[in-house]
């Protein structure tokens, strides 16, 4: 009891020291080699206090995360702090959820915001925002949107999850040259569907996965024609007398396709493709 009560009391003092400490050197004492985060990886040394250390972990968490301008340290600081409040409360959601966003802003600690949201979905699979975020992040800070639309994919797939997720994951992974996956999961979500107007949102967001799935091979045929003749073609016609392609899709909107002078294909019935908006992928 007596070793009992003195470990306590080491604990709380530095539980104090840590909540009343908000500089950014107190901060990088709390990385991989700080008493609290070595305990956390030890919980059954934590005593009984895991929740009580978890919220002193996540207390400095926050107060990292909400600096202006974080350094790399402050990053690195952010990483073990969330890991910390992690190995304390695993089912604590928000940690995950705020560490996987600011470290994803730091291209350098993009690997640490998927570990962080990987572990997240192992404790708490039944929580659609963590794949969401995780799509996020895949989409927008590694630049992978085929891996980003499969994760919003699982997160469609959660009950409760909003519906506009599988719409969003269709963008991602038909930009990813993913279309057929963005089309069986459209097409999976049609056959469960009851609501008369989801039907027709689905089946019309299915009409433009078809579209960009054509747009996409008719502008690898162009290229094909391009390295066979040594010119761009004049129209797409000169694909199938080419013998480049045995025929033209039929536009799923009852439109046409048509060449640009670039090369680029478009639908008369489409203003723009499915692109999920940010400053590289405008066109």
């Amino acid at each position: 009891m007596v070793l009992l009560f003195t470990a306590s009391g080491v604990f709380s003092s530095r539980i104090v020291g840590l909540r009343s400490s908000a500089s950014r050197q107190s901060r990088e004492i709390t990385g991989s080699g700080s008493i609290l985060h070595e305990i956390s990886r030890r919980p059954s040394f934590a005593f009984g206090f895991r929740n009580f250390l978890a919220d002193v972990a996540w207390l400095e968490a926050v107060q990292v995360a909400g600096e202006r301008t974080m350094t790399a340290a402050d990053y690195d600081a952010l990483a073990v702090l969330i890991a910390t409040v992690g190995n304390f409360d695993p089912a604590f959601d928000v940690p995950y959820l705020l560490g996987g966003l600011t470290l994803g802003d730091s291209p350098r600690h993009v690997p640490d915001a998927l570990k962080i949201l990987g572990r997240g979905r192992k404790e708490l699979p039944g929580d659609w925002r963590i794949p969401f975020y995780e799509g996020y992040i895949r989409y927008f800070s590694s630049g992978d949107p085929a891996a980003g639309g499969m994760a919003l994919e699982a997160a469609s797939r959660i009950p409760g999850s909003p519906p506009y997720l599988p719409f969003l994951a269709s963008r991602m992974l038909a930009e990813g040259r993913r279309p057929e996956t963005a089309l069986a999961l459209l097409s999976a979500m049609v056959g469960n569907e009851t609501n008369a107007a989801r039907i027709r949102a689905l089946n019309a967001r299915i009409r433009d996965v078809i579209a960009e799935r054509d747009i996409q091979m008719l502008e690898g045929a162009v290229e094909q024609f391009r390295r066979k003749t040594g010119r761009m073609p004049g129209a797409l016609s000169e694909l199938v007398t080419g013998g480049i392609v045995p025929g033209l899709p039929r536009e799923p909107n009852g439109g046409r396709y048509f060449l640009d002078p670039d090369g680029t294909v478009h639908s008369d019935r489409i203003s723009l493709r499915l692109k999920v908006l940010r400053p590289d992928a405008q066109r």
